[in-house]
């Protein structure tokens, strides 16, 4: 009987399709701890270098809201002292939240072709290294939170109730938003991870295109300065629904609409089932194009 034979992993060539996805989906929930070791680790070689560390996850957003809050409030003119703090509010919420999905998309692009000696040496889901970094993300957004509930109380006692209300009930439809946000990002992520194999310039471009998508997106305007069909902007972006939402909870202290719920479940199962699909279906080809 021999003993110690070692699996040698061969790599050619491949044409796109899906492989049995229940051994597929069963090795990736088996191996999901690496995903989050890997997250771990690279989290702290980040800010190994830096002396105020994951401050800076507070520090940047906050810093870049008062500019595009004194920017936006130049352009309109500005306004009076209760609106103005509400126009904050929502630019610094609309920050934290749109830079959850770009660390996302940004970190999970870039992961496959930075991942090439873990892909060559180890036979794996190639899933879990886009999904690594959306636990990156998730890790370095959770900070914010309280910044966000400190927003609410301050906006409370300085403001009278009916221009910025308190907590309530509808807060606890949030963790909903952000598991859709979650899977939007994730899925967007696994489309352009699988891009960057293939055109290495994307991640390039995306840095572009993210910055494009902000001012596109309503952080730096609120949803409700669109009007009739001008409104079909919010639903044809895939954070445009997101955003709206949380913003609606946290400022106005209301439940979304409908058509914003609608909206963000339709771009999370469509990003997800797309994304994964592509990612999926080519990650039998990665080792060869690396």
């Amino acid at each position: 009987m021999i003993e110690g034979i070692n699996k040698i992993q061969v790599f050619k060539p491949y044409h796109s399709a899906l492989p049995p996805l229940k051994p597929y989906f069963k090795e990736f929930w088996r191996r999901r701890e690496f995903a989050t070791e890997l997250s771990k680790f690279s989290d702290k070689a980040e800010y190994l270098e830096s002396k105020l560390g994951k401050v800076w996850l507070v520090l940047n957003p906050l810093f870049l809201a008062v500019i595009y809050y004194l920017l936006v409030t130049i352009i309109q003119g500005g306004r009076g002292q209760g609106n103005g703090f509400i126009t904050l509010c929502h630019i610094l919420i609309g920050l934290f939240t749109f830079y959850f999905a770009q660390n996302c998309i940004l970190l999970g692009a870039a992961s496959i072709t930075s991942g090439g000696s873990l892909i060559l040496n180890q036979a794996f889901p190639r899933s879990l290294l886009p999904l690594s970094s959306a636990i990156s993300a998730a890790r370095q957004f959770l900070p914010t939170i309280p910044i966000y509930i400190l927003i609410v109380l301050v906006g409370k006692l300085l403001l009278d109730n009916t221009q910025l209300p308190g907590l309530n009930w509808n807060y606890l439809l949030l963790p909903f938003l952000f598991v859709l946000l979650v899977i939007t990002s994730f899925g967007l992520s696994l489309l352009f991870a699988t891009m960057n194999v293939y055109f290495r310039d994307t991640t390039k471009l995306l840095s572009y295109i993210m910055r494009i998508w902000l001012y596109a997106s309503p952080v730096l305007w609120q949803p409700d300065m669109l009007n009739g069909w001008y409104r079909v902007i919010l639903y044809i972006n895939p954070l445009g629904p997101i955003l709206s939402a949380n913003s609606r909870i946290w400022i106005d202290g209301l439940p979304p609409t409908p058509f914003q719920l609608l909206g963000c479940i339709f771009w999370a199962v469509f990003a997800f089932l797309m994304g994964s699909y592509f990612f999926i279906s080519r990650e039998r080809e990665f080792a060869v194009r690396i």
